[in-house]
């Protein structure tokens, strides 16, 4: 039985996402596997896109336990509510890990090399650094499994740095307070530097305006980002006026016609 014991944070491309998974046949092995952990630093590897480009990840084992690592480099999946994960179905194309596989005693360290072996065509890379810890030996009981997924950021240089967004339909999503609404944004540049903006609505059943919270979207993927909240509005016709803004500049103005039923 595997139960998820910790997530702080699903890691994108923004941060660190750590999860350590606990395996029992008891009913609750939560007590034990908060003793101790694991620890990649930095949480966000980052550099520029150029052949050769490359910096190093540490893995530290506070765990008590001597641990077993595999180490890979992931592609980010992306789903259209913004969320993403590391698949772990593939590793991400150009990238080498000097280390993938090695053995970690308790309180033990171990510096792992990340090269960008090749640059894709956009100019730039993102991914995953996908960190796996199993102890050597199982005891009865609780046997922890844990794991941790950093970010890889090879970002483009300033002359290749392209920033592109398109947007799609707008549409209504959700019930009474929970009813907003959201436009189809895509990312066809080659950064995840943050996209955020302004929305302004009006119609028969009243209006609103709002800041949109910034969202970072990968590139060639599309999300559905949050313009505003709905609750309070009548039913009838409206006009959502968007701006969408990146790395600080407007890029892309619209306006979408939508209805509240």
């Amino acid at each position: 039985m595997y139960r998820s014991k910790l997530a702080l944070g699903t890691a994108i491309v923004a941060g660190l996402a750590v999860t350590q998974i606990a395996s029992a046949e008891g009913p609750s092995p939560r007590a034990t596997a908060a003793q101790g952990g694991l620890s990649v630093t930095p949480a966000i590897f980052e550099t520029t896109a150029r052949s050769g480009a490359s910096g190093s990840a540490t893995v530290t084992n506070s765990t008590g336990r001597r641990l077993r690592m595999t180490v890979r480099a992931r592609p980010w999946r992306q789903a259209r509510s913004g969320a993403v994960a590391a698949d772990r179905r593939r590793t991400l194309s150009g990238v080498g890990l000097s280390s993938s596989s090695f053995t970690l005693e308790p309180g033990a360290q171990r510096s792992v090399s990340v090269t960008l072996r090749r640059v894709p065509s956009r100019r730039s890379q993102y991914g995953a650094l996908d960190v796996v810890g199993k102890p050597t030996k199982r005891r009865k009981g609780i046997n922890v499994t844990y794991r941790l997924v950093s970010s890889l950021r090879f970002n483009p240089t300033a002359g290749a740095r392209r920033l592109r967004l398109s947007a799609g339909a707008a549409r209504v999503t959700g019930r009474g307070s929970k009813r907003a609404l959201v436009l189809r944004v895509r990312n066809s540049g080659n950064t995840v530097d943050p996209v955020g903006g302004s929305v302004n609505v009006r119609g028969s059943g009243g209006g609103r305006s709002s800041g949109i919270t910034a969202v970072r979207i990968l590139p060639g993927k599309t999300v559905n980002v949050r313009l505003v909240g709905l609750s309070g509005l009548r039913k009838g016709s409206y006009t959502a006026s968007v701006t969408l803004t990146q790395a600080g500049r407007n890029r892309i103005s619209v306006t979408r016609r939508f209805r509240i039923r």
